[in-house]
């Protein structure tokens, strides 16, 4: 979809009833901000200049055999805990200013989302991760050298560094109604193909993205972090949510009937 015909369709926004889809609290956003310090001076060498790769096989393997449906089987994955373990170390000690801007990337997205899965094996007493003490604030994990949360990787350096709103259908925080994990790793050169999968799956699920003919309810995420979904060439939230919901135009075409009754029969353009 291209921007102008966005740009068409969330000018006549405003009479649109927008309802949001619940998520579970705890996962609500912080602003996005900067990380300051060694990390940064490190993201920013490697987005200047890095061309490393980093290996996910293992952490591939761990999807691949302990998820399905989205969901995450915590029996397989703490019976290979040693497989866990010697990915994160990898995560741990890896160079992060040599990494390519793809491979970074994909890299701190899957650190967040095996660390998380560690988080949650570290504490097999707890019903729900948000019963963990500090697991997205307080609780650290080292990534490159570098002592860090999961808010830190997500709000501090994902989300200001790479300015990219796919992310957010990329980091799971094992709350059923937050982003699936798939069945794989990201890696640097599938990373485009990955996100757009990963979002365009995201918004065609009737969970997170509902019509009836005259509300449009759509996910908290876009409420939380309706800034993010406003880079080009997506002008607002609802440009996004058009884009990967509604490739054939159709969502859109009833958006305009329904604002704009004079326009009904009109081709969408």
């Amino acid at each position: 979809m291209k921007p102008e015909k966005e740009w068409m369709v969330t000018r006549r926004w405003a009479p649109i009833v927008v309802l949001w889809l619940a998520l579970p609290a705890g996962c609500a956003a912080p602003a996005a901000q900067r990380a300051t310090g060694a990390v940064a001076a490190d993201v920013e060498r490697a987005l200047a200049s890095g061309n490393a790769t980093f290996d996910h096989g293992r952490w591939h393997a761990l999807l691949a055999g302990g998820t399905r449906d989205g969901l995450v089987d915590y029996v397989f994955m703490s019976e290979r805990e040693a497989e866990l373990e010697a990915y994160l170390d990898a995560i741990a000690t890896a160079e992060l200013d040599r990494l390519a801007p793809a491979e970074l990337k994909a890299l701190l997205i899957n650190a967040y989302n095996a660390l998380t899965v560690r988080a949650i094996l570290d504490h097999p007493e707890v019903a729900s991760i948000r019963d963990i003490d500090g697991v997205w604030t307080r609780l650290t994990w080292e990534v490159g050298g570098h002592d860090l949360t999961l808010d830190n990787i997500e709000h501090n350096l994902l989300r200001p560094f790479f300015r990219d709103p796919r992310i957010h259908f990329a980091v799971n925080c094992a709350s059923l109604s937050c982003a699936p994990l798939p069945r794989w790793a990201y890696s640097g050169p599938e990373l485009e193909a990955q996100l757009e999968e990963r979002s365009r799956a995201f918004l065609t699920d009737p969970r997170n993205v509902q019509w009836d003919g005259q509300r449009l309810r759509v996910s908290k995420y876009f409420e939380w972090y309706g800034d993010d979904f406003k880079s080009p060439p997506y002008s607002t939230p609802l440009g996004f949510v058009l884009a990967y919901a509604d490739p054939a135009g159709q969502l859109a075409r009833y958006i305009i009937e329904a604002t704009h009754p004079s326009a009904q029969g009109a081709p969408y353009q």
